[in-house]
C-alpha cells in the first residue's frame, strides 16, 4: 500500500485534524496524472477572469465522486468546502462557467481526457490483467465486454404523437426504452452503450435514444474503439445472446480481427454433426477439435481413433486406424459456411468455455461498476445527446481514475474480478 505524502499549504486544517476519509480524498486527487488533463485544459485556458487551467476539470471529477447533481450545487460546494478548494487550487467559479466549459470542450474534449487516462491505465497493465483460467495459447490483447445502461430523461415524459404515430418528447433525443405507451410500462430516456475491458475499465461509450437496439450499435462502438486507440491490440469481445446473429459474428471478426464470444441461442446443426456441434466421423462418432487455422479460417477436427478405445469390439473396419494416420480421420469446418456455427469461437472451443462464465459474472457484478459510476443512470440532469454524452464521459473518466487509484494505493487491479494472486 502506498502512503501518499502531500503538503497542505492554504488548507485551514493540519493533516492531524483530517479524518481518514478526508485524507483518502486528498490522496485520490494527488494521484491524478496532470499530464492527462493539462493538454486538454489548454483548449479552454482563460475562461473566467483568472483562467482556471485544470481546476475546472478537477471540479468536474469532484462533482461525480461526491454525487453533486447540478452545476449550481457544485459552485456552491466549492465555495463552502475547504478540501474542494484545496484540490482545485482555490477555484470558486460561478455555475455558468461550467456551462461554458462544456460548450468549449464539447464531447470530443472529454473523450480526449478519458483517452489519456485510459492510456495511463494501460501503461500500468490494468487493461490486460493476467487471468489464470484462460488458455496460454489464446490470442493476445485486450478482452472486451459490451453492455448498455438506461439513462432516464431529465425532462418531461409527457409526449405527443406525430403524424406518423411516433411519440415525440420535449427532449427530441429521447425515446421509449422498449415498446408501448410511456405511461404504462416503459420509461423514457437515453441508452449508454459501452465497451469495457474484462477488468472493468470503460474504453468507449456511445449515447443513443433508449429505443436503439444494442445490435445496431456494436459495430459503431468497435469502430470508435479502433479509431480512439489505434495502438492497442484487442483480442476478444464477450457479448450476450442478444448479439447472436450471423452478420455480427462475421463482421466483428472479418472487419476488426476481434474474436466474438457470443452467448448462443439454440442452434440446429446440419446432418453430419452432433447436436453440440461436433462433426461426426465416417461411422457417426463425434470428433474432437484439433486446432483453429485462423489464416485459412477453418477448424480442424480429428477422431483420435476413439472407436479403438471403446471396450466393445468394433463392428466395422476403418482405414484410418492404421499407424500412418496418427490422429485418425480428420476433417475441417470453414468459417464462411457459417460464422455463427463454425467461426473462430464456437461453444465447443476452449476459449469460449473459459470466457463465457466471465460474461455471466460481469453481468452479475456490473452493478458494482455502475455503483462505481456514482449512479450515472439516475443522476443525469442534462438534455440532448451532446450534454448527456458529456455526463457519461465524466463518469467514465472518474471510474477509470478510480481503478488507477485503487491499483496505486493497494494493488487492486479490478472492481469486478478477483485478481489477487
Amino acid at each position: 500500500m502506498v502512503d501518499f505524502q502531500f503538503s497542505l499549504p492554504g488548507l485551514a486544517r493540519s493533516p492531524n485534524h483530517l479524518t481518514s476519509e478526508e485524507r483518502n480524498f486528498l490522496s485520490y486527487f494527488s494521484a491524478i496524472d496532470q499530464d492527462c488533463l493539462s493538454p486538454v485544459a489548454s483548449l479552454y485556458n482563460g475562461i473566467g477572469p483568472k483562467g482556471y487551467g485544470i481546476s475546472l476539470i478537477l471540479a468536474r471529477i469532484i462533482k461525480v465522486k461526491e454525487r453533486i447533481l447540478s452545476d449550481r450545487q457544485l459552485a456552491r460546494a466549492l465555495r463552502q468546502n475547504d478540501l474542494y478548494r484545496f484540490v482545485t487550487h482555490d477555484t470558486q467559479p460561478s455555475h455558468n462557467t461550467f456551462h461554458t466549459l462544456r460548450q468549449r470542450l464539447g464531447i470530443n474534449g472529454y473523450i480526449e481526457i478519458h483517452k489519456r487516462i485510459v492510456t495511463k491505465a494501460h501503461s500500468l497493465g490494468l487493461l490486460t490483467p493476467e487471468i489464470r483460467d484462460l488458455p496460454k495459447n489464446r490470442k493476445p490483447g485486450i478482452i472486451l465486454v459490451a453492455d448498455s445502461t438506461f439513462l432516464i430523461t431529465s425532462g418531461s415524459t409527457r409526449g405527443e404523437k406525430d403524424e406518423a404515430g411516433n411519440w415525440r418528447f420535449p427532449d427530441k433525443s429521447v425515446a421509449f426504452f422498449g415498446k408501448g405507451h410511456h405511461g404504462h410500462k416503459y420509461p423514457v430516456g437515453h441508452k449508454a452503450h459501452t465497451l469495457i475491458t474484462i477488468s472493468g475499465v470503460p474504453l468507449v461509450t456511445i449515447v443513443t435514444p433508449a429505443s436503439e437496439s444494442d445490435q445496431n450499435i456494436i459495430i459503431p462502438l468497435i469502430e470508435a474503439l479502433i479509431s480512439r486507440y489505434p495502438s492497442f491490440e484487442f483480442s476478444y469481445v464477450i457479448l450476450d445472446r442478444g448479439y447472436d446473429a450471423e452478420e455480427i459474428h462475421h463482421d466483428i471478426y472479418e472487419f476488426f480481427g476481434i474474436i466474438p464470444i457470443i452467448i448462443r441461442k439454440k442452434m440446429v446443426y446440419p446432418k453430419g454433426f452432433s447436436p453440440e456441434g461436433y462433426p461426426l466421423c465416417l461411422w457417426g462418432l463425434p470428433m474432437k477439435p484439433k486446432g483453429i487455422d485462423y489464416e485459412r479460417k477453418r477448424t480442424r477436427f480429428a477422431c483420435f481413433k476413439v472407436c479403438k478405445k471403446s471396450p466393445q469390439a468394433s463392428l466395422f473396419h476403418c482405414d484410418y486406424d492404421k499407424e500412418q494416420y496418427r490422429f485418425g480421420y480428420t476433417r475441417y469446418t470453414y468459417f464462411y459456411n457459417s460464422y455463427r456455427k463454425f467461426g473462430p469461437a464456437t461453444p465447443i472451443s476452449v476459449i469460449y468455455k473459459k470466457l463465457k462464465p466471465f460474461r455471466t459474472g460481469i453481468e452479475r457484478t456490473y452493478g458494482l461498476v455502475k455503483e462505481n459510476r456514482y449512479r450515472m443512470e439516475s443522476s443525469n440532469l442534462y438534455a440532448g445527446i451532446e450534454n448527456v454524452s458529456i455526463h457519461v464521459a465524466e463518469h467514465d473518466i472518474v471510474l477509470t481514475q478510480d481503478i488507477i487509484y485503487d491499483y496505486i494505493k493497494d494493488g487492486k487491479r479490478s472492481p469486478v474480478l478477483n485478481l489477487n494472486y
